[in-house]
């Protein structure tokens, strides 16, 4: 059947800093907001430097971008566990429908979907004017994923700096929205979402206890049944 994106969240949710934890929900989404936009950038990175001319230019070490697409999909699923009747399920099946709906595509998924079902029905629904050549087809999904996170900070930036009610439907929209674009960068370059959701569960498990404290040693990463 392959993890689903409840095991994943269920497996994560306890893996936040405790100086967080201890937060007001305003102050634990704007730690989260920043975290995501830092990390994002950890993604995009890499592969604009990859290209041919660039000043920085250098080739994508694959298995690093593989770990920081890990580190956007954790802050999402943070971010929507924060949020009320929220989930990283509810915000992945709302994309799936919204998006196979704009294709005029069948769609058929419930809460038992696999993190590998979701992406299949991503990859079904990729424009056909998407650009051939690999590298600039990641650029143009890393342009979505900073357009998207863009939103979601916006929304939460006019609650917490204009007083404005925060808008739930849109903000779940738009996180599934990047995490679209965050499986669409995955599969450019041939990494599983699966297996980096995964990887991440045992990477931060390796850096707190249960509690959320830093563990004296965060190499003896934990071993986990999913």
């Amino acid at each position: 059947m392959g993890l689903t994106f409840a095991q994943y969240e269920d497996s994560v949710k306890d893996s936040l800093a405790k100086y967080i934890r201890d937060k007001e929900s305003d102050d634990k989404y704007t730690e989260l907001i920043l975290g995501l936009y830092e990390e994002a950038a950890e993604v995009t990175s890499p592969i604009r430097r990859s290209i041919k001319g660039n000043f920085h230019e250098e080739e994508i070490d694959i298995s690093h971008l593989g770990e920081e697409v890990g580190d956007v999909l954790w802050y999402i699923s943070q971010i929507s566990i924060q949020l009320p009747d929220c989930s990283l399920t509810k915000i992945a099946l709302k994309n799936l429908k919204k998006t196979h709906l704009n294709y005029r595509k069948d769609f058929k998924a419930d809460e038992s979907m696999s993190i590998s079902a979701y992406t299949q029905g991503v990859l079904e629904t990729y424009r056909t004017d998407l650009p051939s050549l690999k590298q600039d087809r990641a650029r143009f999904f890393c342009l979505g994923l900073i357009k998207e996170i863009g939103k979601v900070s916006e929304l939460f930036g006019e609650h917490r700096i204009d007083g404005n009610v925060l808008n739930m439907y849109k903000i779940e929209e738009k996180l599934g929205d990047a995490l679209w674009y965050l499986s669409a960068i995955s599969e450019t370059y041939e990494l599983r979402l699966e297996d980096i959701a995964l990887n991440n569960i045992q990477k931060v498990h390796g850096r707190y206890n249960v509690d959320g404290t830093v563990r004296a040693n965060s190499d003896n990463k934990e071993e986990l049944e999913i």
